[in-house]
């Protein structure tokens, strides 16, 4: 794959989880340890991180990596209902989380 279309793909994908948890450019040189110029490259696609750097943005966003390097397959995007379900069940304590994670997965198993 072109190294343009790497950083764009990367940089799209970037946004879209920073839009998603309201993180900024700073939010994220702050964790990685960069440059406010550096992180504002990376948004823009002008220049593309080492994978360490990916690695801790996706392990930060609760993704895979893949998430952030390639390009999104539509069908594998979440419905509304997801959505709301992932953005309420990421505000819950993980004592809270657990219980319903089991009581989904005994549901599920049904």
């Amino acid at each position: 794959m072109d190294k343009e279309i790497l950083k764009q793909t990367f940089a799209e994908n970037l946004k879209k989880y920073m839009d998603r948890d309201n993180r900024n450019q700073l939010d994220i040189a702050n964790l990685l340890k960069v440059s406010p110029s550096t992180a504002s490259d990376w948004i823009n696609g002008k220049k593309y991180p080492r994978m360490d750097k990916v690695e801790t943005l996706a392990n930060y966003f609760r993704i895979r990596k893949s998430d952030l390097v390639e390009e999104n397959n539509p069908s594998e995007e979440l419905t509304e209902e997801e959505k709301i379900l992932l953005e309420s069940f990421r505000k819950l304590d993980p004592i809270l989380k657990k219980h319903i994670l089991l009581s989904v997965q005994a549901t599920a198993k049904r």
